[in-house]
């Protein structure tokens, strides 16, 4: 019989209790603590049992790939619908009907009209797509995230210029329609845009009087500036871009180029068109998507042209 040592207390057992039991034998201590840690689940090393809280002293338990399955119910780096609906940023007023057809959008209401576009949406079924639309009624909007994106809807959108006005999407006798795009900001990085499309009925401009060249590096709001004061000049302008990067900062400097011309009175848009341009002097020839900068309808009057 004797006291025990703190020093000496063995792992698990109480000082508290020990002291409490002083005229019991060491043996019969230790067995009452063991005895009365098992029965709180406690293993031996202080370690919990899995998926129960951490003992006292002990290690708390350790998170499993099921574990985090069961809390999230969302796989790691794996976004949700809804999550992607938030980062995307879908305009205010506009409904993209996920899961329909093209013609189940082409029937839907002003609004519902969008098409949204990847990286690797391929540019002619785009154009067939735009097509369809436009032959329903109003021409449909494009939600492209992303350079990549931006690139590939410019170029559906040239595609499906072209062939409407080959008579394609109009059908025998109709009037010849000319595809348009005003660009807009749907963020406030600006680095996101939506892409109205509108059917014109007056085709744009045949020569321009300012060719502006915007490359990946370029900066698009110091092309805005060049493009809003030649159209406040009157001028027709012209913007050449070759690359994803700089076809997306072609448009992204047509987005802002609608804001600073607002105040005027004035709106934008652009029809685009591919067009060959000679690459050095072996005569080698490369495309490139030419924007044709016009002034909207209702427009207030500007420069020599007015």
């Amino acid at each position: 019989r004797g006291s025990v040592s703190p020093a000496h207390t063995p792992r698990g057992v109480s000082i508290t209790r020990t002291m409490d039991k002083l005229d019991q034998p060491l043996d019969d201590v230790i067995a009452d603590e063991t005895a009365a840690a098992r029965g709180q689940g406690v293993h031996r090393g202080g370690r919990p049992p899995k998926g129960g809280e951490a003992a006292p002293g002990g290690k708390a338990p350790r998170d499993t790939g099921n574990d985090k399955a069961r809390n999230t119910g969302t796989p790691y780096g794996v976004t949700t619908g809804n999550d992607k609906a938030r980062n995307t940023g879908t305009p205010s007023g506009v409904t993209h009907r996920q899961g329909q057809t093209v013609q189940d959008i082409a029937n839907a209401p002003s609004g519902e009209r969008t098409l949204k576009v990847s990286a690797t949406t391929i540019p002619k079924k785009l154009a067939g797509s735009i097509i369809m639309v436009c032959e329903g009624g109003e021409a449909p909007m494009l939600l492209p995230l992303g350079a990549a994106c931006v690139n590939q809807a410019v170029k559906g959108i040239a595609i499906a210029k072209r062939d409407m006005l080959e008579g394609r999407g109009g059908g025998e006798g109709a009037e010849p329609t000319y595809l348009s795009c005003f660009p807009e900001f749907r963020d406030e990085k600006r680095r996101s845009v939506s892409l109205q499309c509108d059917k014109e009925t007056n085709p744009p401009w045949i020569t321009s009087d300012a060719d502006l060249t915007v490359a990946s590096s370029t900066n698009p709001a110091s092309t805005a500036g060049a493009i809003a004061g030649k159209v406040r000049e009157g001028l027709k302008v012209a913007v050449r871009a070759c690359g994803a990067e700089a076809v997306a900062n072609a448009v992204y400097a047509m987005a802002h180029a609608r804001q600073y011309l607002k105040d005027d009175g004035i709106d934008v848009y652009f029809c685009p068109e591919f067009e060959k341009e000679p690459v050095g002097a072996d005569g080698q020839e490369r495309t490139v998507l030419l924007l044709k900068v016009c002034k909207a309808a209702g427009s207030a009057a500007v420069g020599e042209a007015a």
